[in-house]
């Protein structure tokens, strides 16, 4: 069997990431801010909560950090390559815990030789239209054969 196409797209910076991850940051800070406890605690808990609400608008949502996946070159086998923000290819196998929906889509993969799993989240304002979609289509109906084995035959 003959496997698809390989799909190679570029993410930009998403603005809907920005508003989720303030959103969230904000709405913590403001539970937290009604917690009986000392206020120097608090302070330091919403200190801590921006700092990694910051963080993490750089790398996942403006995708401008030196460990921010800047590009992903996916196969039909279900094999990546993730070019990261400072240069680097990182190579591995996407994982079956994925999730792949219209409104977002969660690259599951880990690479090779590493023990821990990564997590890349991709939003439609990430890529054009046709690239959300056609990696949108690979991701759920590529395969590997080690893993899956062959397909069954449509004879």
């Amino acid at each position: 069997m003959r496997l698809p196409p390989a799909v190679r797209v570029t993410l930009q910076p998403s603005r809907r990431a920005v508003a989720w991850v303030v959103g969230m940051a904000l709405c913590t800070c403001s539970v937290v801010a009604t917690l009986p406890i000392d206020p120097v605690i608090v302070g330091l808990v919403v200190i801590a909560i921006l700092v990694w609400a910051g963080d993490r608008v750089v790398v996942v949502a403006l995708r401008r950090a030196p460990r921010a996946s800047v590009a992903l070159w996916l196969t039909g086998d279900r094999t990546i390559v993730v070019r990261r923000g400072d240069g680097r290819l990182v190579a591995g196998h996407v994982r079956s815990s994925s999730y792949v929906g219209a409104r977002i889509t969660t690259l599951v993969w880990r690479p090779d030789g590493a023990w821990r799993s990564r997590a890349e989240l991709i939003l439609p304002d990430m890529l054009p239209p046709d690239d959300f979609r056609q990696l949108r289509v690979l991701l759920r109906y590529g395969r590997s054969e080690a893993a899956h084995g062959a397909p069954a035959s449509q004879a």
